[in-house]
């Protein structure tokens, strides 16, 4: 089932664009998020230590 669906998939892509036609984004800002993907990472392992933390206190102090 799962080599089906991934022959169907590459059979609905077409090829790579031509060469030229990218658009190109808005002046002075950065579209991609290339640039700062390892703060967006140790933020998000931040959040989820501290989402952790928290559910693990509430979790502690309940009576059982």
């Amino acid at each position: 089932m799962l080599l089906l669906f991934v022959r169907m998939a590459s059979y609905a892509q077409d090829g790579p664009p031509p060469p030229g036609t990218r658009t190109s984004s808005l002046p002075g800002l950065v579209a991609p998020i290339d640039d700062h993907i390892i703060v967006l990472v140790i933020l998000g392992v931040l959040a989820g230590a501290f989402y952790a933390y928290k559910i693990n206190r509430v979790r502690s102090n309940s009576p059982a």
